[in-house]
């Protein structure tokens, strides 16, 4: 099985710790280790050196390098424009499935803590053990929901279409986005569905093949990029052809649509770090319900998220349910509620003159 850690997103929803420049997959958002290098650090175990692989934008090719010095240029897939996932997807078959024909590729996102990282390697390899026998199905790592929650998507369950070693693998039977908060409820009551964790299983030609029928599109310019693997032109007929494919996520344009999707269930840890009230998921608060970073004094203060540089003082007094991130040229406060919505900030600025100040 090859791997692929997706580093190619912005992360806006974490602005102002998150820039263009520097994502927050590149920050230490818990501990010492950025989120990249944990998201390699948890798949040793089962990851070969030569089957470890990293797919990113041109211009994180550096920090990736800095991160993960160990990495070969021959396993960092670079993105040359912003694309979504859909494109990313599609140039990681192509380019792996041409080298190692008939592989199996578990596409990993790198912006996620996991709690149970023994538990996510051996979920990864039963996926890679039922595609033996079920290579036209696409797998994907569903989380057994903890609490009803709006900001994540969710997996319905279908049949049962295989177990092994005792764990079951369902077909999906549907795809809902965001739900408001009583829908989440019943969902979460239901047991019949899922988070959907966006982290997938798959054969590469099979992939290859569904994107040929549903996405045409990004199928015939992976042909023409297909051709040149291996060769001397293989790095310029990706820059030609990259750019032109839609912007389009992997989950609107393949895996909704598809006939084949199964499901593990997994009960791993897991919290995707996309804002930054999804902390409080993975790290200590207080008694009063605060998550503090940096040094930040807290008077009559409760259910505050607060990060700050090292030597200056945030002091709060008689504050609650706000998120307050002090950076050396930015400061964002938000009620906790709102904080999905910190990438409009970054929408208002972009195209305006201070775009590259700020983000």
């Amino acid at each position: 099985m090859k791997f692929v850690i997706r580093a190619g997103g912005v992360g806006t929803r974490l602005w102002p710790f998150s820039r263009i420049n520097r994502p927050k997959q590149f920050h230490p958002m818990v501990g010492d280790r950025s989120m990249l290098q944990v998201a390699v650090d948890r798949i040793r175990q089962i990851a070969g050196p030569d089957d470890l692989h990293v797919s990113t934008g041109s211009g994180f090719v550096s920090l990736v390098k800095e991160q993960l010095p160990e990495l070969g240029d021959d396993r960092i897939i670079v993105e040359p424009a912003l694309r979504n996932t859909g494109p990313a997807v599609g140039l990681e078959c192509i380019l792996l499935g041409t080298r190692y024909p008939g592989c199996t590729i578990a596409s990993l996102g790198s912006d996620h803590h996991i709690g149970r990282p023994e538990e996510f390697c051996r979920l990864l390899q039963v996926a890679e053990s039922v595609l033996k026998a079920h290579p036209e199905f696409l797998f994907t790592i569903g989380v057994k929901p903890t609490r009803p929650e709006t900001g994540y998507g969710y997996i319905e369950k279908g049949e049962v279409v295989s177990t092994v070693n005792g764990e079951p693998v369902y077909k999906v039977e549907a795809f809902q986005e965001k739900p408001d908060a009583g829908v989440a409820k019943s969902y979460v009551d239901s047991g019949n569905h899922l988070w959907n964790s966006n982290m997938f299983v798959w054969k590469a030609q099979t992939m290859l093949d569904i994107i040929e029928d549903l996405v045409p599109e990004i199928h015939g310019r992976l042909m023409r990029i297909r051709d040149s693997v291996g060769s001397l032109e293989e790095r310029s007929a990706i820059e030609q052809e990259y750019p032109q494919m839609p912007e389009v996520a992997i989950d609107n344009a393949v895996i909704e649509k598809a006939e084949n999707v199964a499901a593990l269930e997994a009960d791993i840890g897991w919290s995707d770090i996309g804002s930054w009230t999804a902390l409080h998921d993975v790290l200590q608060t207080d008694e009063d319900g605060n998550l503090f970073s940096g040094e930040v004094l807290g008077i009559q203060t409760r259910d505050v998220t607060a990060y700050g540089p090292d030597g200056k003082l945030i002091a709060l007094v008689d504050v609650e349910d706000l998120v307050i991130v002090d950076t050396p040229d930015a400061l964002l406060v938000c009620p906790r509620g709102s904080a999905q919505r910190v990438r409009e900030v970054v929408e208002a600025l972009r195209g305006s003159k201070k775009q590259g100040l700020y983000i």
